[in-house]
């Protein structure tokens, strides 16, 4: 069976383009910012694969993962030679609150998806307590266009069991953003709705921009991944 990173990033397919998109996106704000020194923060970095993309690397870095996968693992012995970066498993938010560290930058990508409905306010708040300049999140668009177009294709493109099963009523109304008609897959994308996802952000952050990725001047409707740049409020 082929590991996480052969399925996401073998470099060659437009899906695999798609993917390392997040993490040039969140190069570019942090090029922008112009902070140096730094610490960053990352909730859900596997193998720490974000470190790579920045030109500008932080000071210290602790990332916080369940380690599926073996991602932790990975990301441990890549960078046991660097103390200033630590990696920590974190499968509830207790997890993430175990240090009383706080971070100039926080990131989470394609995480919070992934996290139980039950949970996920009390991630967003302990991340924003822990960050004390700026957040960056990016999360799957799966609502809309883009949500029927990517339900094709992984229909023609994987084997049955790897892409979420929606019925025909639940892929309409998807497709036309009425993501309240879908059943939520609990920890999955099917009735992801990022828009939901952002009033809770803005309890918590001050929400200056929400754009597409990889390409911010198309609609958010259109967007393969939402990205959120937040600021500590």
């Amino acid at each position: 069976m082929a590991t996480y990173n052969e399925r996401l990033f073998d470099g060659k397919s437009f899906r695999s383009k798609l993917h390392y998109a997040r993490y040039e996106w969140v190069n570019a704000w942090i090029n922008k910012w112009k902070l140096e020194p730094y610490s960053m923060l990352e909730l859900g970095c596997y193998d720490g694969k974000t470190i790579d993309f920045l030109s500008n690397k932080p000071t210290i870095y602790a990332g916080y993962d369940a380690n599926w996968e073996g991602g932790l693992d990975i990301a441990k012995t890549k960078w046991k030679d660097q103390t200033a970066y630590s990696f920590h498993t974190c499968e509830k938010p207790n997890d993430f609150s175990n240090d009383h560290l706080l971070y100039d930058i926080g990131v989470c990508l394609e995480t919070l998806e992934h996290i139980p409905a039950v949970d996920l306010e009390a991630y967003i708040k302990l991340l924003s307590i822990k960050t004390t300049k700026y957040c960056l999140i990016s999360v799957p668009n799966e609502k809309g266009p883009v949500l029927f177009f990517k339900h094709i294709i992984k229909s023609l493109t994987q084997s049955k069991g790897q892409t979420e099963s929606y019925t025909i009523k639940e892929l309409l109304y998807g497709s036309i953003g009425r993501v309240d008609k879908v059943e939520r897959i609990d920890c999955g994308h099917k009735g992801f709705d990022y828009d939901a996802l952002e009033k809770i952000l803005a309890k918590y952050f001050i929400v200056l921009k929400k754009e597409s990725i990889p390409y911010s001047a198309i609609p958010h409707a259109l967007g393969f991944n939402i990205g959120f740049v937040l600021k500590k409020k």
